[in-house]
């Protein structure tokens, strides 16, 4: 036979620590809301999200921020829906630690909104959105991440380099489309980037820019690229350009034949 009189107890006990949970997100003192943020996050106690959520967005304590971060990712894809609907917030820092906390949960469902986010007005934003993008690693990012090689802010561009690396084969194809389109500077990372993968479908592509090119740079990054390729048709095309006008073509050209073993 049920003891009703427990159950109403228990009801009222649990309601009352809950109400203690909610009350304490809002206290004055960070370690104070923070413990109550883990105690949330230990209970995976989905009722909290948008609570949490809110936190991330207007919290001013680092500590408090990540341990609401860690809470949210422990609720999973949960979480995604809350966390998406804030991720217009006025405030970067805001947008921020919401991209940061999605790109922990990696919920394939946020890739339409972090791709958007690669174009941010904010820098740090766009960086934290091209990293989230890695982590959550669908190929459909990879264009996005072509473009932000362009990011007039050298480590954005560099992020979007290490994160299409991290593709490996699977960018080829689309970095080699992308290499005849792009202006110089992002061809330069196209370049660098498709020698790494030391994939034979670069090859062609990588000799016509030799030709096709007319930025020294670029051409200097085809070569040192063309340099990874232990192939009679990359050795051949060094060679052309051993005696090149612009000295420092013709400088490293000699030393990658060298290295491939030409004379």
């Amino acid at each position: 036979m049920t003891d009703f009189s427990f159950v109403s107890y228990r009801s009222n006990l649990i309601t009352v620590e809950w109400q203690s949970l909610i009350e304490s997100l809002q206290s004055p003192d960070a370690a104070e809301r923070s413990q109550a943020i883990l105690a949330i996050g230990h209970q995976r106690e989905t009722r909290a999200i948008n609570h949490l959520v809110r936190i991330l967005c207007t919290d001013p304590d680092l500590n408090v921020q990540e341990d609401t971060t860690w809470s949210l990712v422990r609720m999973g894809s949960d979480a995604v829906d809350a966390l998406l609907a804030a991720l217009n917030d006025a405030d970067p820092q805001a947008r921020h630690n919401i991209i940061h906390t999605l790109g922990k949960i990696a919920d394939v469902r946020a890739l339409v909104a972090l791709i958007q986010a690669t174009t941010d007005t904010d820098q740090k934003v766009r960086y934290k959105a091209i990293y989230a993008l890695g982590q959550i690693g669908h190929v459909d990012a990879i264009e996005a991440l072509i473009i932000a090689l362009g990011d007039e802010i050298q480590t954005v561009s560099w992020m979007a380099r290490e994160v299409l690396e991290g593709f490996g084969d699977r960018a080829v194809e689309p970095l080699i489309a992308a290499l005849k389109t792009s202006p110089s500077d992002v061809q330069e990372l196209i370049v660098s980037l498709l020698g790494d993968t030391g994939d034979e479908r670069a090859l062609l592509p990588l000799i016509d820019v030799l030709s096709a090119s007319e930025d020294w740079e670029v051409r200097f990054a085809a070569i040192q690229a063309l340099g990874q390729f232990g192939d009679e048709r990359a050795l051949a095309a060094l060679l052309s350009l051993t005696e090149d006008n612009n000295p420092r073509i013709s400088a490293i050209a000699s030393a990658m034949v060298k290295q491939l073993g030409g004379s």
